[in-house]
């Protein structure tokens, strides 16, 4: 039997896309378009699609992302994006701006999975 958190609370938003790709981190700039969230930034939700000049962008539900650095635990864990597509714990507790709930955590596939 395999459990699955998928679907739970999913909610997708379309954004104008700048620069955002599927399965990565995404910001928002002033413009309200939809950017790859740089290194020790705060993220709103992940691309989970792109067509013509737009983005699909996932701000709500569960979601699996590879993590680098030092493995999170599980819980409410402040994790920021790596720069690379996938997240991080913060560096420094002052970029720590929002806590997720993680519930999943494979250190040999270094990936985590937590509800936006």
């Amino acid at each position: 039997m395999s459990i699955s958190f998928n679907g739970y609370k999913t909610e997708v938003l379309t954004f104008e896309n700048e620069n955002a790709e599927i399965s990565y981190p995404v910001t928002v700039n002033s413009a309200s378009k939809s950017i790859k969230a740089s290194a020790e930034s705060n993220f709103i939700g992940v691309c989970v699609t792109e067509r013509n000049d737009l983005a699909g962008v996932q701000t709500d539900g569960y979601v699996e992302l590879h993590y680098s650095s030092t493995a999170p635990g599980t819980g409410m864990v402040y994790l920021v994006a790596d720069g690379n597509g996938g997240v991080k714990v913060p560096s420094s507790s002052s970029n720590a701006m929002k806590a997720y709930k993680v519930l999943k955590v494979d250190t040999v596939n270094k990936t985590v999975g937590f509800i936006l």
